[in-house]
């Protein structure tokens, strides 16, 4: 089952009148908000994402394989797992027909280092985007603030690097290996980055905030024609 986080409301927002809008260039916005990710040191976080739970499950699904592969019992030789060269990808808002919110795509690249028994190390290319809503909250007094809503990670790509060469054996060994980190994205990895990413967009600076109003309002009135 796909995880999401919760809706979390934006604590420290600039308030805007409901009938004020102001151009805004969405490039700007996304450049900013890249840069609140690297100054907050977003790759490091997910450089550093535990995988002992990940690793833990596919060796209690393929030990049967990697004994008949080296011949012997798995026994203590070495396992490892760990991402590795974690990347920031363009960042993109995505609007929705008709409704004042924003969905902020934040994709990312990685490498996965894995490393079971006796078998030579396998490197696996990993893309996946994250999925932040934004909102927009009308006060009674007609004003408007901005709210982190739904977070989601997808897996974009999961592909053996290039040039490997796999036995049929091994070929099932990777195949476990991309169905288990696949799971793990969708529902643990976005407990480990999602609350990050609430807090840094609940804690944004006051004129990104407004930035971000104002183009949701700009495209909302676009949409509907007013």
């Amino acid at each position: 089952m796909l995880k999401v986080s919760g809706l979390f409301i934006l604590l420290c927002g600039l308030f805007v009148p409901s009938s004020q809008t102001i151009p805004v260039d969405a490039s700007q916005i996304t450049d900013a908000l890249t840069q609140e990710l690297i100054d907050k040191k977003f790759l490091s976080l997910l450089g550093a994402i535990n995988l002992d739970g990940l690793l833990n499950t596919i060796l209690s699904q393929v030990t049967g394989l990697l004994n008949l592969l080296t011949g012997s019992l798995l026994g203590n030789n070495v396992a490892i797992i760990r991402l590795q060269d974690p990347r920031l990808l363009q960042l993109s808002l995505h609007f929705t027909p008709g409704s004042k919110e924003v969905e902020l795509w934040i994709p990312c690249s990685s490498s996965l280092y894995v490393k079971l028994s006796l078998l030579d190390p396998l490197i696996l290319n990993v893309q996946i985007n994250i999925r932040v809503q934004l909102l927009l909250e009308s006060g009674i007094d007609g004003k408007y603030r901005l709210v982190v809503g739904r977070c989601r990670l997808l897996p974009e790509t999961i592909q053996l690097q290039s040039g490997t060469l796999l036995t049929p054996t091994t070929s099932l060994i990777v195949k476990n290996i991309e169905t288990n980190l696949e799971t793990f994205i969708i529902n643990d990895l976005v407990a480990e980055l999602c609350p990050f990413l609430n807090s840094l967009l609940s804690n944004l600076d006051l004129q990104l905030v407004n930035d971000l109003i104002n183009l949701i309002l700009q495209n909302a009135s676009l949409q509907v024609g007013i």
